[in-house]
């Protein structure tokens, strides 16, 4: 195949910004990033004035839809990590991704969680230590990509299923409601989501609630608290996948309109399925919650834990590809430069997921990159304008991507997450007075 020229005001290459600079893209794979006036006459230059080039992006905390595939490419998330779904049903669309407008697809299986599973669709539930071990090995001997423990986990088994996930080369991703981060962190896990465990260990008497908790008035009263846990976790090693954009997003469905795009582009049912009823002074909370939490993540930046870029799309009402950028933007008020993000949903995600072929621009590497207006150096756009998106050496027009994704299939409502989603809306309405 011919080789293709790309470049752009500014090639962020995974690391850093260069100027004056062609990435060259051969089949499916990077071949070189030269500088323009080495670039050889006779290879075709595709030019993009006034955008940053980039990698393709990965979210790395989502649970997957086939409607969404199109949308992830129009936003320019070229890898996603499915964070727990039905097992054979994700396994198929991991196969099947080369052949869709869809992202590449890496997965964890089901959310492995105790008995009964809070999510009966997508969770393989376990009873003792010996069927969470069995459940470990059941789900690496897939071939997955990590294995994902959530919140009904007994405190005991979390050792055993580390041990286990460990010694066939899977690390450990951790919902950690209700144990605390740092006795997960102890027993082995590798990285925590949501912040939401930290509750346990900086508040432990705190009182009822989840994540809104955080915007408790005395929840101010714990700073100190926080900066002690904080240097337990640097120490511990572990990576912090917040998902500031489901935050976000909690009480932005209480007390605001949506993104007009999340509206437009979800299937109408998902979308009321996902949101939660008007209501300003839940919204207040939610949104002191979601300001407590940038500021929790703010101290993990501070310590240098590695921080990954995470959406938990479609949870929340909120849109795929769009709010992998919003996580962006979030991680930037919490403190990451915007180079420190972009790298966030690049080579530092790439990294962890020991995915040397995403991530970056440069020899041997994927032929996935993303062209978007502006500086993105100086500026994380919460709605960016994409321009071109290429994922394994196929271009996309971002344009076409999102006219396909107006179309959804009515079989959307057979998978697994709208199966949950069903059953979850079934029991807030019938518990309603």
């Amino acid at each position: 195949m011919t080789a293709t020229a790309h470049t752009a005001d500014r090639v962020f290459d995974g690391e850093r910004i260069l100027e004056n600079q062609a990435v060259l893209i051969e089949d499916k794979a990077v071949t070189d990033i030269i500088a323009l006036g080495d670039l050889p006459a006779d290879i075709p230059l595709q030019q993009y004035p006034g955008c940053t080039l980039i990698p393709g992006l990965i979210d790395t905390h989502m649970h997957f839809m086939r409607w969404q595939g199109p949308l992830f490419l129009a936003y320019g998330v070229t890898s996603v990590r499915d964070t727990g779904n039905d097992l054979a049903w994700i396994l198929q669309c991991r196969d099947e991704w080369p052949q869709k407008p869809w992202p590449r697809i890496l997965c964890l299986g089901p959310l492995l969680d105790g008995t009964p599973p809070g999510h009966a669709f997508v969770a393989h539930a376990i009873t003792d230590t010996d069927s969470a071990v069995a459940a470990v090995q059941q789900t690496a001997a897939a071939a997955v990509d990590g294995i994902k423990l959530y919140a009904s986990i007994a405190a005991e088994w979390i050792a055993p299923m580390t041990e286990t996930s460990h010694a066939a080369g899977l690390k450990v991703s951790m919902h950690c409601l209700p144990h605390g981060v740092l006795a997960a962190g102890r027993a082995g896990i590798d990285e925590f989501y949501h912040l939401d465990g930290i509750l346990a260990d900086i508040w432990p008497d705190h009182p009822p609630g989840w994540l809104a908790v955080w915007g408790d008035p005395d929840f101010d009263k714990t700073w100190d608290r926080q900066r002690e846990v904080a240097d337990a976790i640097a120490a511990m090693h572990l990576v912090s996948t917040p998902t500031l954009a489901y935050w976000d997003s909690q009480w932005r469905i209480r007390v605001a309109e949506p993104f007009p795009e999340e509206r437009q582009y979800m299937p109408a049912d998902l979308f009321q399925w996902s949101a939660a009823e008007p209501d300003a002074e839940l919204g207040a909370v939610w949104q002191r919650a979601q300001q407590a939490a940038s500021r929790f993540q703010g101290l993990l930046l501070e310590r240098q834990v590695p921080t990954l870029a995470g959406s938990d799309t479609p949870c929340g009402g909120i849109l795929p590809g769009q709010s992998l950028w919003r996580e962006l933007s979030l991680l930037v008020t919490a403190g990451l430069s915007p180079i420190g993000a972009l790298r966030s949903a690049t080579s530092t995600a790439a990294d962890f997921l020991e995915r040397p072929e995403l991530g970056r621009l440069q020899k041997g590497c994927a032929a996935d990159f993303a062209v978007v207006r502006g500086d993105l150096g100086q500026q994380i756009p919460e709605r960016p304008e994409l321009v071109s998106v290429m994922r394994d050496g196929t271009s996309y027009a971002p344009n076409a991507l999102l006219q396909a994704a107006e179309t959804v299939a009515p079989s959307w409502r057979d998978e697994p997450w709208a199966r949950q989603f069903a059953e979850h809306w079934a029991k807030r309405t019938a518990a309603r007075p």
